[in-house]
């Protein structure tokens, strides 16, 4: 037997799925998330699937992980004091930044610029100087470096970032600093700009590398904790973390560049979206993944998500390849309240794991989104397989203040949170749809996470979506998405040209060096050259233009320099379809970035397909209940079946609830059900 385990950490809910590779046999778990020390979540959930289960810690053949960590650890800015080395007349960046203004300039009566990762006492300068081409202008002075080492020793300064001026073009002048800082002061924690990211933009790599280095000391601990943890239970296979690009690392490289985790479990979530919707035939889906705390939205055309250069993590702006996912503050423990005395608000602020909704019983007393399904009827007595019991008389007193406070009856207080957290969900799906010039109608609705199958045809009414997708295991499915993705290396170097005035043999040469460092990436973490797949792509923008389009090259085996005029070709379309037009024929295009993704492709998990059954679910019927829907404007009688013992081919009529362990799924008056050959339940609207 050969298992592969993947353990995902929620703000509530700690998920775990274990996958035998030959025979695609599935054990899922759920355990409650320990946000004082998330490893404890991790060490948990392993404990309860390997003790409860056939999985045994020999036969575990890799572990995949994705985390929330270094997201929190921004969020709250829970990270180490560090110091900043830059090149003199530089200490400003951070302060200076950018001049860019949220919002409309209409809307800003005052703004303040973000708080710098680095306080400005703890930044230094250096002499030594590169120009634009990558060339010395003046020498690093090693005895200054070394001072600057011994002072941050001294203030005890744990970890330093060095972002020097245009090593992007050129790493030789960082290079030399962090081996004379490590020369002096060995066991600091040191990041240079020009591994973390080799890209242009003072700012955005500064402010990047800087927290990445922050990260380092807590990442460090935290996965030392965990392989600690695997080595007691002499689990010796590896262990990956995955990206917020889509792929995995090895948890020692995350060690050294956890920014590139920042946005880890959404990530995942989202690569098992696209299986699911490519499985039932819906290669154009919006991911909507709903936990305890947030709602991360995804769109998806033609069966891969859109990817970023650079995203945001609260105030910060991270110039690191992550998939593009939208949150929002809506999740199942976001507490409703009131403001003002009278407006009813719904988030973002939640309950989370501990004390959680009000009908937890932990001893939480503020309404939740929970809560008031829970009063609606639209869930039944428990989550979690019995896990967590629900008790409707604490979820009834906590609605019930907003419901005397607005002079409301129960259920009527009850739908109108639900209703306001139903439209903070369907105005984070208009950002990544409607505000982009897609219409959600042409999509399906993958929806998944503890909550997302809950909520999922209510959302899709409001929209007007007509078809709803619900993975087999949806509490579970960003876990399970760590099982289907591959180790992943991106590589970017800048290298701004016009297209009229391309330097072909260099930018040919440049692809070469990316692709042999790409290659020596995989080969380092076991992969031989038959179980590599390479790609690359260009970021172009119009000249005079701030930000660039990421354009992927096909090569389709010929030279790498005859494929950028297709390439640019592909800039005009792509330009054209996010923004509305293209300068095509009237403004020259031009090249920035010059990258290589490389894939160290895992082996596939075998994927069984669903036992056959009748149209008629009969034998999945366990009980009857009593609904709340907006429809009826009253509570109606709907049947409640078993999730595990549905066949491939049963139709299920709305209203309806289906129940399994790790989630509820409601089925809305007007909506029909099916459970296709690979157990997802294919929702469409009358």
């Amino acid at each position: 037997m050969a298992w592969r385990l993947a353990v995902d950490i929620g703000g509530t809910f700690t998920d775990i799925v274990a996958l035998n590779e030959d025979s695609g046999e599935l054990h899922v778990a759920k355990v409650p998330s320990t946000p004082d020390d998330p490893a404890n979540g991790f060490i948990n959930g392993i404990e309860h699937i390997t003790d409860n289960s056939a999985v045994n810690a020999d036969e575990i053949v890799a572990v995949f992980h994705g985390t929330t960590v270094a997201t929190n650890a921004i969020l709250e800015h829970k990270y180490s004091e560090l110091g900043l080395i830059v090149t003199r007349g530089y200490r400003g960046v951070l302060e200076v930044a950018r001049q860019t203004v949220p919002g409309d300039f209409g809307d800003i009566t005052w703004w303040i610029k973000p708080r710098r990762v680095v306080p400005l006492e703890l930044v230094r300068e250096v002499e030594g100087r590169l120009n634009v081409k990558g060339d010395e202008e003046f020498k690093i002075n090693p005895d200054e470096v070394r001072t600057l080492a011994a002072e941050f020793r001294k203030l005890g300064v744990e970890a330093v970032a060095v972002s020097l001026l245009h090593s992007y073009r050129n790493p030789v002048h960082e290079q030399e600093v962090r081996d004379l800082i490590q020369e002096v002061y060995p066991e600091c924690f040191i990041s240079i700009s020009s591994d973390i990211l080799r890209e242009y933009r003072e700012y955005e790599r500064t402010n990047t590398t800087c927290l990445n280095t922050a990260l380092m000391p807590l990442l460090s601990s935290y996965h030392e904790k965990l392989e600690d943890y695997l080595r007691s239970r002499e689990i010796t296979a590896p262990f990956y973390i995955m990206r917020s690009s889509g792929g995995l690392a090895q948890a020692e490289e995350i060690s050294r560049l956890p920014i590139a985790a920042a946005l880890s479990g959404p990530a995942a979530g989202v690569i098992a979206a696209c299986h699911f919707g490519n499985l039932s035939g819906f290669p154009n889906i919006i991911c909507f993944d709903v936990g305890g705390t947030s709602a991360d939205i995804c769109l998806v055309e033609n069966g891969a998500p859109r990817m970023l250069t650079e995203g945001r993590v609260d105030i910060y702006d991270i110039k690191t390849p992550m998939i593009d996912i939208h949150t929002v503050g809506a999740g199942g423990g976001s507490i409703a309240w009131l403001a003002g005395g009278r407006s009813l608000k719904v988030g973002p602020n939640s309950a989370g794991s501990f004390p959680g909704p009000a009908c937890y019983g932990n001893g939480g007393e503020l309404p939740t989104v929970t809560d008031a399904n829970l009063v609606l009827g639209r869930l039944t007595s428990a989550l979690a397989g019995g896990g967590v019991e629900l008790d409707y008389n604490s979820a009834a007193v906590a609605v019930n203040t907003i419901a005397e406070a607005l002079n409301l009856e129960l259920v009527d207080a009850a739908d109108g949170i639900l209703r306001i957290a139903i439209e903070n969900m369907a105005a984070g799906i208009r950002t990544v749809s409607v505000k982009r010039g897609r219409d959600p109608r042409d999509y399906a609705l993958v929806a998944f996470g503890g909550a997302g199958p809950l909520h999922a045809c209510y959302l899709a009414d409001w929209l007007g979506m007509k078809q709803v997708v619900i993975p087999p295991s949806p509490g579970v499915t960003s876990a399970y998405g760590l099982l289907l993705t591959d180790v992943r290396v991106d590589l970017v170097h800048t290298d701004v040209q016009r297209e009229d005035q391309l330097d072909r043999e260099r930018i040919a040469s440049q692809f070469d060096e990316l692709e042999a460092r790409v290659t020596e990436r995989l080969a380092g973490e076991g992969f031989k050259p038959e179980t590599m797949l390479l790609t690359h792509f260009l970021d172009m923008r119009y000249g005079g233009q701030a930000y660039e389009i990421r354009i992927p090259m096909a090569v389709d085996g010929r030279p790498i320099i005859e494929c950028v005029d297709d390439a640019i070709s592909a800039f005009h379309a792509s330009h054209k379809d996010l923004y509305g037009y293209s300068y095509e024929g009237r403004e020259h295009v031009e090249l920035v970035n010059i990258g290589v993704t490389g894939l160290g492709l895992l082996k596939r998990p075998q994927i069984p397909v669903v036992a056959s059954g009748g149209s008629a679910p009969d034998a999945a019927l366990r009980d009857t209940t009593e609904v709340y829907f907006p429809q009826s404007r009253g509570k109606v009688s709907c049947p409640i079946f078993v999730r595990d013992q549905l066949k491939a081919g049963n139709l299920i009529d709305g209203p309806a609830i289906i129940e399994q362990y790790d989630s509820t799924t409601v089925v809305n008056p007007g909506w029909h059900g099916r459970i296709d050959e690979w157990g997802c339940l294919v929702l469409t609207k009358s």
